[in-house]
């Protein structure tokens, strides 16, 4: 019966209207999601048996009946893994023709395909418009985004959720902040939707030159410390509200509400789970997506630390379970103003050095608003005489390596600091973010921006 539900709902009682899912959303108690939820997640299991190659192998190996799931603890210590869907054909993932695709950014040496349906992209935006309606969107509005299209899906999926409000929409793409700030500064857009690193470089130049009236600003793609918050907020005068998602999820995993504390999630798309909770709740979040038919996945693990919040926060979507901020990667893969990073990145650039020994770290660090990636680093014997020139030739082979992450960086969207260490002394030192006494190994990225819970252990 419940997996005819989600249709009886949306036909009968949501309809197109978003500002009827919006206020019924008020009213739809957590235990009828959940029963949504579950059928829609055995429907999901189901068809990944039936036509995904990966999960049929899998299945097949891991002794799993796909027809006795009922419920994701039914699938065991079974998961879903970034490292699957980049060793693996995309193809043995699809389950139906796809008409959309994705890319994640350059974390690794091969990124991540995402597909799907161009309904798919259209429904996910079209939920993503109740988030949006729910800060405050209207039709009147006049919205501005300045986020980079190439291979991502923020933009695509922001459009949809737009045109299913009718705000007027201009694409800023992701110029050069002080270009920006100059072509559309008399529109007098009210609402703007950029990139966190990016805003912070937009701010400096509105608090010199000016800002104009913003109902809002909606951000993402990284955390945003609550000083840099409140500093953005300072300049335009509107609140700055965060999203949060990954490309498998199109972007479109959580939202925050007027209240500012955490995200509320996509709960009619997604069934989420925290692995391993510490203590304090804090675990590694998983998804499943649900409503998917190209490309679903089972138990994605995300590699993002947070915890679901329990205290009421009073809005449309009170019903709706909401995440923490998120507080740290369980795989070394930051997100911050340089973009993704991952040990991959710097493995590559600083291995082209012969200078550079074999210990090296990098460390996130936001001492005010703007993200500081700092490298540190050993030279080999011979090198500490020309320290100088070894930084020059870095500095010269980043640029030539990633063109991407050199735009961010004169665009200011982060600060790129090189620091040499005596030979010796980063093994061993607190800085290598390892337990006291451990000069086994170096963990090669660390993200000193969080100073919160302690991660759950692998």
């Amino acid at each position: 019966m419940f997996e005819q539900v989600p249709t009886l709902l949306e036909t009968l009682f949501l309809g197109k209207s978003i500002p009827r899912r919006a206020a019924i959303a008020r009213y739809v108690r957590p235990g009828l999601i959940e029963r949504i939820q579950l059928a829609e997640f055995r429907g999901t299991v189901q068809r990944v048996a039936a036509h995904s190659a990966f999960y049929r192998e899998r299945f097949a190996a891991a002794g799993i009946d796909p027809r006795r799931v009922r419920h994701p603890r039914d699938l065991g210590d079974f998961f879903t893994t970034s490292a699957d869907l980049r060793a693996r054909d995309t193809a043995e993932f699809v389950c139906a023709p796809p008409q959309a695709g994705f890319e994640t950014t350059g974390t690794t040496a091969k990124n991540k395909r995402i597909y799907f349906s161009n309904e798919e992209v259209h429904d996910i935006g079209f939920e993503g418009a109740v988030g949006l309606w729910n800060l405050g969107l209207r039709p009147g509005d006049r919205v501005v985004d300045a986020f980079d299209y190439a291979f991502w899906n923020a933009g695509i999926t922001l459009m949809h959720s737009l045109n299913a409000l009718g705000c007027f929409h201009m694409i800023g793409s992701k110029l050069e902040p002080a270009e920006f700030y100059r072509r559309v500064k008399d529109y007098r857009f009210n609402v703007l939707v950029v990139d966190t690193a990016w805003l912070v470089s937009l701010t400096e130049i509105a608090e010199r030159e000016g800002a104009w009236p913003v109902k809002f600003i909606l951000s993402g793609s990284e955390n945003m410390s609550e000083a840099t918050r409140a500093w953005i907020q300072s300049v335009w005068g509107g609140k700055v509200y965060l999203a949060y998602g990954q490309t498998e999820t199109l972007g479109a995993s959580g939202i925050e509400c007027p209240a500012q504390r955490g995200y509320h999630l996509n709960e009619f798309n997604f069934l989420f789970e925290i692995l391993h909770p510490n203590p304090d709740g804090y675990g590694e979040l998983v998804c499943s997506t649900l409503t998917r038919k190209v490309m679903p996945l089972v138990r994605y693990r995300s590699n993002d630390i947070t915890r679901f919040l329990d205290e009421p926060c009073g809005c449309l979507l009170q019903h709706m379970r909401r995440i923490d901020k998120i507080q740290g990667r369980g795989d070394e893969i930051v997100s911050c103003g340089m973009g993704m990073i991952s040990p991959w990145i710097f493995e590559t650039w600083l291995g082209g050095e012969p200078a550079v020994a074999d210990d090296w770290q990098v460390a996130v660090r936001q001492p005010a608003a703007r993200d500081v990636i700092e490298v540190r680093m050993e030279l080999r014997p011979g090198g500490d005489s020309a320290t100088a020139e070894v930084e020059a030739r870095l500095l010269r082979r980043f640029e030539a390596l990633y063109p991407y992450y050199a735009k961010n960086l004169h665009m200011g969207m982060f600060e790129l600091q090189l620091r040499v260490f005596p030979r010796g002394t980063l093994r061993g030192s607190a800085q290598a973010g390892q337990a006291a006494g451990s000069r086994r190994k170096l963990r090669r990225v660390v993200d000193e921006r969080i100073a919160g819970a302690a991660l759950p252990q692998r």
